[in-house]
């Protein structure tokens, strides 16, 4: 029993670990190495980058932050190898985190199946199971309370088993049957983003020798999903700010009626693709395709009785063929009342829903460009964070609404701000340090017996500043003005005697 013991504690004095002190003191060596590499993900390094600004070409400027966890991510992920018996460098590269839950990559699932030795290489079964209604159960809230709504959705429904054959038995071990019923039904099929929807066959070759490891072999996964599925079992349970979305809405419509080009009109539209409920999705689509109006080239159109022609307000023919730049922000507003109208006598829009258009656009005509200073100057007054001022800075290079005097006022601000947040972040000063810095200096002060001495003690002062708290550069000084002065009297005093 004790030579087994022995025999297997031997390999782990010599490998890394976290239970034993040669092993642990190796695991740090190891990681400090990989932690300083570039070919590790980023949350194994020793540093991050972050943005630091922009320079004068525009482009952003990124600065390196130490990384508190890259040490010990680092650390751990060796003493999962080791377990595993696999390559570190492997594991780190197929290693996810996700909501802090440690997850592997599916090609690292299969791969472990297929390289243990225990089974063949792992096979998959494919079905057509046809066209298929299905129905699922999908939580949203309302109000600020949370609701079950049932929904429906056609698919096109497909089967997926893995196997393979075991080599010590020769059986066929089979998975669980994966179906894009069941995707539809545990909610992975309709995630924003899911790659159901675009390469369903895939997916499903994917999350089915997931379930055979878990079965067959849970020991080669040592507990964890796929990334797929740690993505996929994260539930939102935020409820809707009602306040913040409708203010979100609000601010897309003044950017619509405001928009000066074909282009920001387009990038507002996107945006509106992106918003999730319908019926605010429709009513802002409404209002891009009215403002979309503006920048089409006019054509002729068939004579009109003169009592059939809808009311216009005439436009001088210099506002006519101005740029939309160049046209007052008032007749903005009256240009979007005339084109809506022509809406409203096609159905597109409503009298209600026309009257709304008016009221925003007169909104957007009252907000000049020094509420919009005002606007951002108390957001990088309430700034939390330097992320949060560079936002903001890229919110105001972007924004053409704002004039040049306005835009470098609020880049003055800016800096000042960041220039607050990159002092707070500066490391504080160890006392203890500063105060063995002190008294080293302190003592070659003292011993300085010329003009050539002191100087050098002076680029000393000037190298070690970082090290000091202010207390000890204060006494420093001080020191140092005396002992300066006493040499400089006695080399007056035996220049007088020489003279």
């Amino acid at each position: 029993m004790n030579a087994q013991t022995q025999i297997s504690t031997a390999p782990q004095m010599n490998s890394v670990g976290l239970l034993n002190l040669e092993a642990f003191e190796l695991s740090q060596r190891v990681a400090k190495m990989l932690a300083s590499s570039t070919l590790v993900p980023e949350q194994y390094r020793a540093s991050l980058k972050v943005k630091a600004g922009k320079d004068q070409n525009g482009n952003w400027v990124y600065q390196d932050v130490e990384n508190p966890n890259g040490l010990s991510n680092c650390v751990i992920a060796l003493n999962m190898a080791n377990r595993m018996g696999a390559d570190p460098l492997m594991i780190m590269q197929n290693l996810y985190l996700i909501e802090g839950r440690p997850s592997w990559s599916s090609q690292f699932i299969m791969a472990s199946i297929n390289s243990c030795g225990r089974f063949s290489s792992l096979r998959f079964d494919m079905e057509d199971l046809g066209e298929k209604e299905v129905e699922y159960q999908e939580t949203s809230w309302a109000g600020g309370r949370k609701q079950n709504v049932t929904k429906k959705i056609k698919i096109q429904n497909f089967a997926c088993t893995a196997w393979a054959i075991e080599r010590e038995t020769g059986e066929r071990l089979n998975s669980s049957k994966i179906t894009i019923e069941m995707a539809v039904k545990e909610g992975w099929y309709q995630k924003n983003g899911s790659k159901w929807q675009t390469m369903p066959e895939q997916m499903l070759r994917y999350r089915a020798a997931s379930f055979f490891g878990r079965v067959y072999a849970p020991e080669l996964l040592m507990g964890l999903r796929s990334a797929e599925e740690e993505q996929e079992r994260i539930v939102d349970v935020t409820p809707d700010q009602d306040v913040a979305a409708k203010a979100d809405i609000g601010q897309l419509k003044r950017n619509i009626l405001a928009a000066k080009s074909p282009a920001q009109l387009q990038a507002l539209e996107e945006q509106v693709f992106d918003i999730a409920d319908e019926e605010p999705r429709k009513e802002l689509m409404k209002l891009v395709n009215a403002q979309a109006q503006k920048f089409q080239p006019k054509n002729v159109v068939e004579e009109v009785p003169a009592e059939e022609k809808p009311k216009r307000s005439r436009q001088p023919k210099a506002v006519e063929d101005a740029p939309v730049e160049d046209i007052p922000p008032a007749q903005q507003a009256e240009n979007v009342q005339n084109q809506t109208s022509n809406d409203v006598g096609d159905g597109a829009l409503s009298v209600d829903e026309l009257k709304r258009l008016q009221a925003e656009a007169e909104a957007v005509v009252q907000q000049s460009p020094a509420d919009l200073k005002k606007e951002y100057a108390k957001a990088l007054n309430t700034a939390k964070s330097l992320a949060d001022v560079l936002d903001i800075e890229e919110q105001i290079e972007n924004d053409a609404r704002l004039n040049q005097q306005d835009a470098q006022y609020l880049q003055a601000n800016i800096e000042q701000v960041r220039a607050k947040f990159e002092t707070s972040r500066a490391p504080a000063v160890d006392p203890i340090k500063s105060g063995s810095v002190k008294n080293g200096l302190t003592l070659l002060i003292s011993d300085a017996k010329n003009g050539e001495d002191i100087r050098q003690v002076a680029q000393q002062m000037n190298a070690a500043k970082p090290n000091l708290t202010n207390e000890h550069q204060q006494e420093l000084r001080q020191a140092y003005a005396q002992k300066k002065k006493l040499i400089e009297d006695q080399q007056d005093m035996f220049d007088g005697v020489q003279g």
